[in-house]
C-alpha cells in the first residue's frame, strides 16, 4: 500500500492517526485506500456503519460489500462511471461521485459521497486514496430547495395569469370605478394566497374559505357543508374566486343587495364529484335572467373550467340558484371512496 498519513496503517504517525480520528468523529468522514492491481482495500471501520455492514476482523480486505448496497437505480451508472474514470475517459485523476445506497441494518435509503485521488496513468491505475461520507441531510435539503423553487415559480406564474385575467375581464363605467373593482378582486386574491400557503401544509376547510371570502355577509349566510372534503392547494384559489364573484354579483343584483336577503350554501361529496349549491332568496325580485354575461360571471366560468367542473344556473323570482359540480380529484386530490380529513370550523359557525 502506498504511504499516506491518515492513520489507516498501523505504522502511521500519532499525528496522522489523531487527524483521522477527529475527521471521523466530528465530520463523519471515513477513509479508504484501494490497490487496483491486487484488489485489496483498507477502509476505516466507520465506513461499514454507513452501509449497515459488519466490520471485517482485519485489514486489508478483498471486498467491502459496498457495491452490493448500491440502490438498484444507481448501481449500473455508478459502476460505469467508475470504470470510465479508471480508463481516463473523463480526463481527470479525481474520483468524485454521489450515490444512493440501501443501508442494510434498516433498509433506509442514504446518500453517500465519494471523493478520492487516482494514482497511475489512465488505463493502468495503481491506487485510489480517498474518503467517503454520508450526505443524506444535504441531499434531502437540496431536493427540498429545488422543489420549493419549482413551486414558487409555478405559483408566481399562476398568480400572474389570474391577475392578467382580472385586468382583461374587469369592466367599469370609468377609471375610478375600474380601479375600485380591480382592487377588490386583487385583495380577494391576496386573502386566498394566505389560505394557499396554509393549505400547502394542511388541506383548507371549505368553511375557512367561506369565512375568508364572505366575511362581510356572515349574517346573511347559511352554510351546510359537513360532508364536503377539504380543498387541496390547487383548488383553493379557483373556489375562492368563484365564491367571491358569486357574492359580489348577489350584492349588486341579488339577495345580498337587500337587508332581508339570504344565501344558502350547500357543499357535499357525491360519488366522484363535489357538488356546490348556491341559493338566494329575499332579495330584489328577478323578472328575467341578465341579458349579458358580466365580468363576475366570466371569472366564475373560467375558474369552473380550470377545475374541470360544470355549472347549472337558474334565475328564479327569489334570486339566482346555481349548482356547480367539480371532480373529486380536482377538489380534494382524492379518488372516490378514499377517506378525507374532517371539516374544520375555523372562524365560521354555520347556521342550523
Amino acid at each position: 500500500m502506498i504511504g499516506f498519513d491518515l492513520g489507516l496503517e498501523a505504522g502511521g504517525s500519532e499525528a496522522g492517526r489523531e487527524r483521522a480520528r477527529l475527521a471521523m468523529e466530528n465530520f463523519g468522514i471515513a477513509f479508504f485506500e484501494s490497490n487496483v492491481a491486487t484488489g485489496l482495500v483498507v477502509v476505516t471501520p466507520n465506513a461499514f456503519a454507513m452501509f449497515g455492514l459488519p466490520v471485517p476482523p482485519r485489514m486489508p480486505v478483498e471486498t467491502t460489500g459496498f457495491w452490493e448496497c448500491y440502490h438498484p437505480e444507481d448501481a449500473e451508472a455508478a459502476r460505469a462511471t467508475f470504470a470510465a474514470d479508471l480508463r481516463g475517459e473523463r480526463n481527470r485523476d479525481i474520483y468524485c461521485e454521489r450515490v444512493r445506497i440501501i443501508r442494510q441494518t434498516d433498509r433506509a435509503i442514504r446518500h453517500i459521497e465519494f471523493l478520492g485521488r487516482m494514482f497511475g496513468p489512465p488505463g493502468a491505475r495503481s491506487h485510489i486514496v480517498g474518503m467517503l461520507r454520508d450526505v443524506t441531510d444535504e441531499a434531502e435539503a437540496e431536493q427540498r430547495r429545488s422543489l420549493l423553487v419549482r413551486e414558487v415559480n409555478h405559483r408566481a406564474n399562476n398568480t400572474l395569469s389570474v391577475v392578467q385575467a382580472l385586468l382583461r375581464l374587469t369592466q367599469a363605467a370609468d377609471v375610478p370605478d375600474y380601479k375600485r373593482r380591480l382592487e377588490a378582486r386583487i385583495l380577494s386574491l391576496a386573502r386566498t394566497q394566505t389560505l394557499m400557503d396554509e393549505a400547502a401544509q394542511h388541506p383548507a376547510a371549505f368553511a375557512l374559505l367561506i369565512a375568508s371570502e364572505l366575511a362581510a355577509y356572515r349574517d346573511h349566510l347559511t352554510l351546510d357543508a359537513d360532508d364536503v372534503p377539504d380543498l387541496v392547494p390547487n383548488a383553493v384559489q379557483p373556489v375562492a374566486m368563484i365564491l367571491y364573484e358569486m357574492a359580489t354579483n348577489a350584492a349588486k343584483h341579488g339577495a345580498l343587495s337587500a337587508a332581508s336577503g339570504q344565501v344558502r350554501i350547500e357543499a357535499r361529496g357525491e360519488g366522484a364529484e363535489v357538488v356546490l349549491r348556491w341559493a338566494e332568496q329575499g332579495g330584489v325580485p328577478i323578472t328575467a335572467p341578465p341579458r349579458r354575461k358580466g365580468t363576475g360571471m366570466a371569472v366564475i366560468q373560467s375558474q369552473i373550467r380550470r377545475l374541470g367542473g360544470t355549472q347549472l344556473l337558474d334565475w328564479t323570482q327569489d334570486g339566482m340558484r346555481a349548482e356547480l359540480r367539480f371532480p373529486l380529484a380536482s377538489w380534494a386530490g382524492q379518488k372516490p371512496g378514499e377517506d378525507h380529513p374532517g371539516l374544520a370550523r375555523a372562524g365560521f359557525q354555520p347556521k342550523p
